[in-house]
Order: C-alpha cells, then sequence, then structure tokens
C-alpha cells in the first residue's frame, strides 16, 4: 500500500457505519502514526487547526476495499 491510498479514504467502524473520510495522515520515521477524519478533520487541513478526529494507526483493525476499519471504543 502507498501513502497516498489513505488521504480520502472512507473510515467504517467494526459494524460497518461511515464515520468520515480521512483527510491527514501522520507519518513518523516512515511509519504512519495517526489518521485525521471526518468534517472537522478537513477543517483543520484548511485552517490549521486541531479540530479533527484523530485515531492512532495501532486502533485500525483493516485497511478494505470498502475503506479504513477502526476498532471500535
Amino acid at each position: 500500500m502507498r501513502l497516498h491510498e489513505l488521504d480520502e479514504a472512507r473510515v467504517l467502524d467494526e459494524e460497518g457505519k461511515k464515520l468520515g473520510h480521512v483527510h491527514e495522515v501522520h507519518v513518523k520515521d516512515g511509519q504512519v502514526t495517526t489518521l485525521v477524519y471526518g468534517a472537522r478533520g478537513f477543517l483543520q487541513r484548511m485552517a490549521s487547526n486541531r479540530a479533527g478526529k484523530r485515531v492512532s494507526w495501532a486502533n485500525v483493525k483493516a485497511v478494505t476495499k470498502k475503506g479504513i476499519v477502526i476498532r471500535s471504543k
């Protein structure tokens, strides 16, 4: 998988409910650490604030053709 494939990918919970789209991917030392998603994540990208929903890459359960599945809390 390439990093650009995560940008704008659909984010889903474990039940398949759509939570939004990825708007930022944070990387450290060549490893994905955090995804920022949702409508406020888009605003974060445009306005440089920290309002978006964040999920640690450790909480990503799967990356499928339907989207990125994150673990329910």
